[in-house]
């Protein structure tokens, strides 16, 4: 049944630019580029993201002292994340003082390759839980400054 479809000509398009008309290939795409007003931005930084508190994390790579603190986190996430909750900063507002906060690591019982980070995580942590929310945010950015 190919036969009976008519070849329809092919349309010229609508947004072409008049000045281009009848032009194809090399010729089109150099008057459509001659046509495009440039840029007045000399170049394009990208735009840092900022860490979601909300993300889940895998509390395996947090320090030991931190995975209890680590797993309430994700289960307010998940929790807050439902539907029935309308506004999910009230609903963390609400749960987040529930779960014990981390406290400061024994770092003597850490091995001694982990001793310098547990020193270091422990002189933040204070500081980091004053927003128990962005706690994780928080250290992140004191223990791996860009």
């Amino acid at each position: 049944m190919i036969g009976s479809f008519p070849v329809f000509a092919q349309q010229p398009s609508t947004l072409l630019p008049p000045a281009c008309a009848g032009k194809s290939g090399a010729q089109l795409d150099q008057c459509v580029r001659d046509l495009t007003a440039p840029s007045n931005v000399d170049s394009f930084e990208p735009i840092e993201q900022k860490p979601n508190p909300a993300a889940l994390m895998n509390c395996n790579l947090v320090n030991r002292a931190d995975q209890g603190f680590c797993i309430a986190h994700n289960e307010i996430a998940l929790e807050c994340g439902k539907p029935k909750y309308r506004e999910f900063d009230a609903c963390v507002v609400s749960l987040i003082g529930r779960p014990q906060l981390p406290r400061a690591g024994d770092c003597q019982r850490e091995a001694p390759a982990q001793r310098d980070f547990c020193g270091r995580r422990n002189k933040f942590f204070a500081e980091c839980l004053k927003d128990p929310w962005l706690y994780f945010i928080c250290l992140g950015e004191k223990l791996y400054p860009k």
